[in-house]
């Protein structure tokens, strides 16, 4: 029995972990354990609360009234493991089996944090679930694992939730916990959540960054970037250049909010004397995309034949995030305030396609919208999105209702949302058409 093993499994008490703020990830019910159940897969970049919602899911299970020694929790990042191996899994499940043999008559289930350290981790867990009576949930830090590997391996026997960091509601819960949430708030609530979506946009929504001091939290925050690129690119890749994928993971969170012009970056490394190619750094992009540290957003198009050649804008994973990695002044208010906006629409339309948010311009005059949600597939709009700082100045607010009116024209919508972070809520109608103007704190608190 490989003792490091055992005394994972034996020394893990859920009460080490107590509180659980709960995360509003909704993974639904628990199913009975058997074989050939369907895998409930939780995804997303590393220290973002994955661990705490399998935890959340143990409790759930226990209070159903399933029996602890009936319930596997273990975690495969462990430098100790290395390198992680089938053989390394199987001893984990024989280890839990030993201490628990009804298990495998009554059905275990089993919690595997992290099983993309495995190699070959697909085969060996296609080959449990057809094995063994359990109920499985795993988690993994890249999107590699659910658009490549779980397809080939499972072909619809297994399911995906992104769990992206704190939302400004968990946010809220956790930082103030008897505060309201309802739609209805006092003078002395309203002020309150204003000063708690200032703090959101600066601190972010990593769990363990919360409430601490501003040059730890910056240093934690840039500890995990560099601990993304360096086991999620360059280690899982493979990569003889360290340097220029952390220098260009820096240069993508700096560019927040922003398009990313690939070939400019070229040109900026090699000027600072880091060679390198526009085909290196576009495959970069793609791993840091993988690895959840960042996201691009493409153009919509009513023609996807057509295409574009407009260089997508990039998203990162976290405002607070961004602010602690990109250079001085690179991740001003307003670019804060509209990466928020995105990752909310892409908890809000979780389960659509992956393409559902993206940016708009209007065919007519080519006035950009932030956001359009909806089927780029089907051609289908359903919801558009404008997000500024502050809409007093005339020439802004005039600028920012004119991209939504002929957006709303050639969408045929009826309704646009104007999301701002200085203002009160207001109303624009031209027609049958209306544009609703709302402060940012409010926005967020909505379904």
């Amino acid at each position: 029995m490989n003792e490091l093993i055992a005394e994972q499994i034996r020394g893990f008490d859920i009460a080490d972990y107590l509180p659980i703020h709960e995360r509003m990830l909704d993974l639904g019910d628990p199913l009975p354990p058997r074989r050939g159940n369907l895998v409930k897969v939780v995804v997303g970049m590393r220290c973002s609360g994955k661990s705490y919602r399998l935890f959340q899911e143990m409790l759930r299970v226990h209070e159903s009234g399933v029996p602890w020694d009936r319930i596997c929790y273990f975690n495969f990042e462990d430098d100790r493991l290395d390198p992680v191996t089938p053989a390394i899994g199987d001893e984990v499940l024989e280890t839990f089996y030993s201490t628990c043999p009804s298990a495998l008559e009554e059905g275990a289930y089993l919690f595997l944090d992290e099983l993309q350290e495995m190699d070959g981790w697909g085969a060996w867990l296609r080959r449990v679930v057809d094995t063994t009576k359990a109920t499985i949930y795993v988690s993994g830090s890249s999107s590699k694992m659910l658009s490549q590997e779980i397809s080939t391996e499972f072909r619809g026997r297994a399911i995906d939730f992104e769990l992206l960091p704190l939302s400004f509601r968990e946010y809220v819960g956790a930082k103030e916990p008897g505060l309201s949430l309802g739609p209805a708030h006092s003078t002395l609530e309203r002020l309150s959540l204003r000063r708690l979506f200032d703090a959101y946009l600066e601190e972010g929504g990593f769990p363990a960054a919360l409430g601490l001091p501003t040059a730890q939290r910056v240093s934690l925050l840039q500890g995990y970037v560099q601990r993304v690129v360096v086991r999620d690119v360059v280690d899982r890749h493979a990569l003889a250049r360290p340097r220029v994928a952390s220098v260009f993971a820096r240069r993508v969170l700096g560019t927040n909010a922003k398009t990313l012009s690939v070939r400019r970056a070229e040109g900026d490394f090699r000027a600072l004397g880091l060679p390198t190619s526009r085909a290196l750094l576009a495959t970069l992009l793609d791993y840091l995309e993988q690895a959840y540290l960042v996201f691009r957003v493409q153009e919509f198009s009513y023609a996807l034949a057509e295409g574009t050649r407009k260089p997508p804008k990039v998203y990162a994973i976290d405002p607070g995030l961004a602010l602690a990695n990109g250079r001085a002044n690179s991740n001003e208010l307003g670019q804060r305030l509209e990466d928020a906006v995105y990752l909310e629409l892409r908890r809000r339309n979780v389960g659509t396609r992956a393409e559902s948010v993206s940016s708009f311009v209007t065919r007519g005059h080519g006035y950009e919208v932030d956001f359009v949600v909806g089927d780029v597939m089907f051609q289908d709009a359903l919801e558009l999105v404008q997000v500024s700082v502050g809409v007093e100045d005339e020439t802004t607010r005039t600028r920012e209702l004119r991209a939504l009116w002929e957006a709303l024209e050639e969408t045929g919508l009826e309704e646009a949302t104007l999301v701002v972070a200085g203002g009160d809520e207001a109303s624009y109608v031209q027609g049958n058409r209306r544009i609703r103007q709302v402060p940012a704190w409010k926005w967020f608190l909505e379904a």
